[in-house]
């Protein structure tokens, strides 16, 4: 999506302290199922600020962090200034900036949705080799949950251009043609606890929040309180997530 980077400037620290995590069992998936080790080069694709890209260097894999937002980049370098593993530079899904087959592997974390998909085709199977693996990774909010369909259902009234989790608007269809028919699909439950402090970053760290200045901001803001009031436990509340996970190759 065109600009689409623009979104998250000045969301960099909240993306970053209230963004959901991603479980471990994605790891054991790639290593136990498919040609994947921690000797790989992974780039992970609009990498924001680093939380995917962390789970990878943990796993001891070289990780290439790429996002077009300076403010996410600079925070990922912060956050991730401890591993010796690690690079990050600015480019995107269609133009990564990266050598013909110097990669392994690529990752898209919360990102994929935002690619022009022809392009980033192109891009990718340029700059991957053996295994030429690609794997697309999505939070998406579990709404058979009470208090999560709340959340859901607030963030729909009040956002500005809402799009729900990312995937909402990737049908089947497209992640098909886009491994050409061939990939592999795995979930996993996940979930955030939150305090009021993080549940309002949580929603203003996404790109569709109202800022401030708006006319309904103030009245969202008392209402995800009232929520919060209404269904935290010990001064938390949680927030559920689906995690999933498509891996295939580009050849």
């Amino acid at each position: 999506m065109e600009n689409s980077d623009k979104l998250f400037t000045g969301k960099g620290d909240l993306y970053s302290k209230y963004r959901p995590t991603y479980p471990k069992e994605i790891l054991q998936i790639l290593n136990n199922k498919y040609p994947f080790n921690p000797s790989m080069t992974v780039a992970d694709i609009g990498c924001g600020t680093g939380i995917l890209s962390r789970m990878f260097l943990e796993n001891q894999n070289k990780v290439i962090c790429i996002d077009p937002n300076d403010e996410m980049l600079q925070i990922c370098r912060n956050q991730l200034s401890e591993y010796k593993n690690v690079t990050i530079m600015k480019g995107t899904a269609e133009s990564t900036g990266l050598q013909d087959h110097s990669v392994h592997m690529i990752s898209a974390g919360q990102s994929f949705h935002w690619f022009n998909l022809e392009k980033a085709g192109r891009e990718f199977r340029r700059i991957l080799k053996s295994p030429n693996l690609v794997a697309l990774i999505w939070n998406d909010r579990d709404n058979k949950d009470i208090f999560t369909a709340e959340y859901e259902s607030i963030a729909a009234k009040y956002s500005k251009g809402y799009h729900g989790t990312g995937s909402t608007n990737i049908s089947d269809d497209l992640i098909s043609q886009f491994f050409n028919w061939s990939y592999g699909y795995y979930q996993y439950p996940n979930l955030q606890e939150l305090d009021m402090e993080g549940l309002i970053g949580r929603y203003l760290s996404t790109s569709y929040s109202l800022k401030p200045q708006d006319d309904k901001y103030e009245e969202m803001i008392s209402i995800l309180k009232d929520e919060f009031n209404t269904y935290q436990k010990e001064g938390k509340v949680t927030i559920r997530y689906t995690t999933k996970l498509y891996v295939g190759k580009l050849l």
